[in-house]
């Protein structure tokens, strides 16, 4: 718990301006977080958003936050056990911590000031989006938000979203009750590498430009 508190303590600190979320046509990548120090993109996360600089969208090379000043640049990969105990207290704070809450809803702002932007959640990623979608409308918004694997509250249509669940996923089959979009062959930790998906959203983007 008192690394998450050092965690918001962070946040809080960040200046808006230094958002890297700054570019008309961004795409996100938006996960829960097993590092409270490092929002660092893994090799597989930077392969799979290449799909979207084909494309012509800006990657933003960060995880939440996306600020400068919060380190970026190296992954630190984390042993699965700490990062299962860290996703849960990350999931218990993004639906019940007010103060974190907040801290959400500041450093995604930046995103909904833009006109054409494209989401990847993955996991809990979902329970963050949500927190700042019960306050915003993007109906009229030229988005797209592509969620793999869900592990989020709640069962409610999310606008312009498609839903991907693995057929070997047990995580999203049991905590995770929006309807499925498209089901795909992979367990919880194979979305990135699944080729059905890429191609799946290549076909999206390609209509898109059509």
């Amino acid at each position: 718990m008192n690394n998450f508190n050092e965690y918001l303590k962070k946040l809080q600190c960040l200046e808006s301006e230094k958002t890297l979320i700054k570019k008309e046509r961004s795409v996100i990548l938006l996960s829960g977080s097993s590092n409270y120090k490092n929002a660092a993109l893994s090799q597989i996360q930077k392969e799979f958003l290449n799909i979207f600089e084909k494309f012509g969208y800006n990657v933003v090379n960060s995880n939440f936050p996306y600020n400068e000043d919060f380190k970026h640049n190296d992954f630190d990969d984390v042993h699965i056990l700490k990062a299962s105990i860290s996703n849960i207290v990350y999931y218990w704070h993004t639906l019940y911590n007010i103060n974190f809450q907040k801290e959400i809803k500041r450093h995604l702002s930046p995103l909904f000031e833009l006109e054409n932007a494209i989401i990847v959640t993955q996991s809990s990623g979902l329970n963050l989006l949500n927190c700042v979608l019960k306050d915003r409308n993007i109906k009229e918004k030229n988005f797209r938000i592509f969620c793999l694997g869900p592990v989020a509250q709640g069962s409610e249509k999310i606008e312009k979203a498609i839903i991907f669940k693995g057929k070997k996923d047990m995580y999203t089959k049991i905590l995770d009750n929006h309807k499925c979009d498209v089901r795909v062959d992979c367990k919880h930790f194979d979305y990135l590498k699944n080729k059905e998906i890429k191609e799946f959203i290549y076909d999206t983007l390609q209509k898109d430009k059509s």
